[in-house]
């Protein structure tokens, strides 16, 4: 059996299509290559005969034949066989034409420079020439040659690899004139795209100026499976090929010849232009047939056919206009009328975003990843052009609806301090009415978390700066305020009064302020009038050199608060251990004027490794806490030398207090 009788699969290409913003407003791609095993034969994928005038009664007749050549199916015949019949269908002679060269289909020759064919595809072509010599002659004459077979996939023909092809053509009757038929230019497009609107003008010749009429017409039978060639036509290669009447190639309902392939609107090729209309709305594979008659003073003369086989495919373009929409992305629009647009367009040089906006002159952008923020709510087109101005660019439209941003925050009311805190939260702001409300106080919170939108009061168990998080989600957005609220301990301003500097026995008198109740306390043991009274008096014991009291106190809300100050026993016999030089003129000077009477002795003071910070040579009474540069010294304990010529009149530790 001869090859191109065996079956193949074919294999449709899928390729995506978007809107172009260009004349473009259809996508034809000639695609006629069709995968099949290593076992199976390449078939005949579309062919068309015609003819010239080339001198008196003298006729080049051109067959062409396309075949798929994507996985080495079986060859172009090396010969083809056409007849010719006059109108008494007596075969006047068999014209035997040598293969012309092998002609490969570019694979980007999608008939649309802004369309990218799938990659893989091999389609060629070849030309069968020959010339004769036909004398005019009563019913003039039929050239015919008929191949065997059709792919088996085609979807509106049943058992459609069981039939061949005819390709056919008549010279006129009594041709005095030398007739040219009309012929198809150009490589057939094959492919359709899904879902896109066609509207594509044949392109034809007719060198005498005839009238040339279109439409859709039957495809004829030629040629069988099985056997090889020879005489007979139910062969693959018949030798010769059978005269008329040839066989129609029946269409599987509810397809016809008028109705080829599933369109809306329906498929329709315009008579006069020849322009082929119609969305294509299913994939498959389909064949039909297109009929090119001339007209002479009104009468037909002669008609040739073209048999196609059409691939409907989903398409791209080479430009593709994409961005992130909000089905995409649904948290987009969270951020009210400030929007982050994203672009995911493909293969453009270029972009222009237009956002939509009727209340602004500026409403573009050239940015890949532009923001833009409206004026006010509301449904915004964008459109996304990829490539403007180019004859190849693509648009895409999506419809934004923007709100305005929801800005979460609260206000804050209660009790601050540690021992009677409570704290109130109220947030503030305006929600979508499906909002949700989410809070966070911390882990030492009475209520650590809380799904109300008035949360009940709140407690700290610690003192401190607490983060409170505080979250409303809305549909797929979240926003959150974040704040702290601060507990203090020992919040109140309370006064327990001065430092005092008393004689050995005297009594103290201490008065506070600042709360509500009053509780004064000692470091060492002595005696209160009344310790819990604002005013109170004190008694020192006998050894008792410095005492520091304590006063806390509470006021009408609980909190508390805590002050201190220091009683200090005048002793005659020897001086201060300490002075406490913050300008209150209570012992802001160091004096040794018990010691130092006349200031005649010398004074060095010492730091505690040793080394001396300050010195007199006649000290009078008037150290300050003071450097050798006149800068304050720390507070802490220092040690000091008073000598008079040479001897040694006193040492012991001084302390400098200046917060006292």
């Amino acid at each position: 059996m001869d090859s191109f009788g065996l079956e193949i699969n074919p294999i449709i290409y899928l390729v995506r299509s978007r809107i172009s913003i260009s004349n473009y407003k259809f996508l034809f791609l000639l695609i006629l290559g069709l995968s099949y095993t290593a076992t199976e034969a390449a078939h005949l994928v579309g062919g068309q005969i015609s003819y010239t005038c080339v001198g008196t009664n003298v006729y080049q007749i051109r067959l062409r034949i396309y075949r798929d050549c994507g996985s080495g199916g079986a060859q172009f015949d090396a010969n083809a066989n056409i007849a010719i019949y006059d109108a008494g269908n007596v075969l006047v002679t068999m014209l035997q034409p040598p293969k012309g060269p092998t002609i490969n289909v570019p694979p980007d020759s999608t008939g649309n420079p802004c369309v990218t064919a799938p990659p893989g595809l091999c389609t060629e072509y070849a030309e069968y020439i020959d010339t004769v010599t036909l004398p005019p002659t009563a019913g003039g004459y039929t050239i015919v040659h008929q191949r065997c077979c059709r792919n088996s996939s085609i979807d509106n023909v049943n058992n459609s690899g069981s039939y061949g092809n005819t390709y056919t053509i008549d010279i006129p009757s009594n041709d005095t004139l030398c007739n040219n038929s009309a012929e198809f230019l150009g490589v057939a497009p094959i492919v359709l795209c899904l879902n896109q609107p066609i509207n594509l003008s044949l392109n034809v010749s007719e060198l005498d100026g005839d009238s040339l009429h279109f439409e859709l017409c039957d495809i004829l039978n030629g040629g069988a499976s099985g056997g090889g060639g020879g005489g007979g036509c139910n062969v693959v290669i018949p030798n010769p090929p059978c005269p008329p009447p040839f066989a129609v190639v029946p269409f599987a309902a509810p397809y016809t010849s008028a109705n080829p392939l599933p369109s809306f609107p329906i498929f329709a090729v315009d008579p006069g232009t020849g322009n082929l209309t119609g969305t294509p709305n299913q994939l498959g594979q389909y064949v039909m047939g297109i009929c090119l008659t001339e007209y002479k003073n009104g009468m037909p003369i002669s008609s040739t056919r073209l048999d196609y086989q059409f691939n409907v495919s989903a398409c791209i373009t080479n430009v593709e206009s994409d961005m992130v929409t909000p089905s995409e992305d649904p948290q987009l629009l969270c951020d009210g009328l400030t929007v982050q647009f994203t672009s995911e367009s493909k293969n453009s040089t270029s972009l222009l975003w237009d956002f939509g906006d009727p209340f602004s002159s500026s409403d573009t952008s050239t940015l890949t990843n532009p923001v833009y923020k409206y004026s006010q709510p509301g449904n915004y087109t964008v459109t996304l052009y990829a490539d403007p101005g180019s004859p190849c660019g693509d648009t895409l439209q999506v419809n934004f609806r923007v709100k305005d941003e929801v800005v979460p925050d609260f206000v804050q009311n209660g009790v601050y301090c540690l021992e009677a805190n409570e704290v109130e939260f109220f947030p503030t702001g305006n929600y979508p009415s499906n909002s949700t409300f989410e809070w966070d106080f911390g882990a030492d919170a009475n209520f650590q978390t809380s799904n109300l939108e008035f949360p009940p009061p709140i407690t700290w168990s610690s003192s401190g700066k607490h983060l409170v998080s505080f979250t409303v989600k809305f549909g797929f957005c979240e926003k959150v305020k974040q704040d702290s609220v601060e507990i203090s301990n020992l919040s109140v301003a309370v006064d327990a009064g001065a430092d005092q500097f008393i004689d050995r026995g005297d009594i103290v008198y201490l008065s506070g302020t600042g709360g509500t109740t009053y509780n004064w306390y000692a470091s060492d043991a002595v005696d209160f009038g009344n310790p819990f009274g604002q005013q109170t008096t004190v008694l020192l014991q006998d050894h008792q050199d410095t005492v520091v009291f304590y006063l806390r106190v509470q006021d009408e809300l609980g909190c508390g608060g805590l002050d201190s100050l220091t009683i200090i026993v005048n002793n005659n016999e020897e001086p201060y251990n300490f002075i406490s030089p913050n300008g209150d003129g209570y012992n802001d000077y160091f004096d040794l004027s018990k010691l130092n009477p006349d200031g005649e002795a010398r004074l060095v003071i010492l730091n505690r490794w040793g080394a001396e910070v300050w010195s007199a040579e006649k000290y009078k009474n008037n150290w300050t806490g003071v450097g050798k540069g006149g800068q304050d010294l720390p507070d802490g304990t220092y040690y000091y030398i008073l000598s008079l010529n040479g001897d040694l009149i006193y040492k012991d530790a001084v302390n400098i207090l200046r917060g006292m």
